[in-house]
């Protein structure tokens, strides 16, 4: 299966802003905001024309594309993209007043990590994140190495830890090619995350 998300070992505490009143902390937030939907309609044309074919290993076509960011994306500026790439990418849900740090890399594995205000996009301090990974039948394949330690999840899923790193879920859906990873720097609350339903595609 696809390697687990690794937390970098030199934490930094996130960024904080300049002391100010509530209509210029007020500005900041909309500033950033809107930056994150500019952002994500810059991108969306790399993203989209980037796209070329390789051969994978079992000789299959299968879509490579131009890596994109850490780039930071408000909640409508991650819609917009997810509508135009072409595969699905999964989150946990929006958050109040959070940033929403997207990584693609060229073989098409998609790294959403969960910024709080204060954080900055490149912050080597781990936070939530929700990988997706191309993987031709997942359920089937994640079944076959879960030996039975396998738990169910709303839709068909399943979800199982990673023994070796807890702080990583693995999860697979019924009919989708693709492997979810939900990482979070608590194991505790990767697993609350991953076992509640709310991991989905961005719509």
């Amino acid at each position: 299966m696809s390697e687990t998300l690794k937390d970098d070992t030199q934490e930094k505490e996130p960024s904080s802003g300049a002391p100010g009143s509530e209509r210029a902390k007020g500005l900041l937030r909309r500033t950033r905001i809107l930056l994150g939907t500019m952002a994500a309609v810059l991108i969306v044309g790399a993203v989209v024309a980037g796209v070329v074919i390789y051969k994978n290993d079992h000789g299959n076509s299968a879509p490579s594309a131009t890596p994109v960011g850490p780039v930071g994306l408000s909640e409508s500026g991650l819609r917009t993209l997810a509508a135009s790439v072409g595969q699905p990418i999964y989150w946990a849900g929006p958050r109040k007043d959070y940033l929403y740090e997207l990584t693609r890399t060229r073989d098409r594995k998609i790294f959403i990590r969960y910024l709080p205000p204060g954080a900055s996009v490149g912050a080597k301090k781990p936070y939530l994140t929700i990988a997706t990974y191309p993987y031709p039948d997942a359920l089937q394949a994640l079944t076959n190495v879960a030996h039975g330690r396998q738990q169910s999840l709303p839709g068909g899923g399943i979800a199982l830890v990673d023994v070796k790193y807890p702080k990583s879920i693995h999860l697979a859906y019924r009919r989708v090619n693709y492997e979810i990873v939900v990482f979070d720097p608590s194991p505790a609350r990767s697993r609350q995350i991953a076992l509640s339903g709310d991991v989905r595609p961005v719509r």
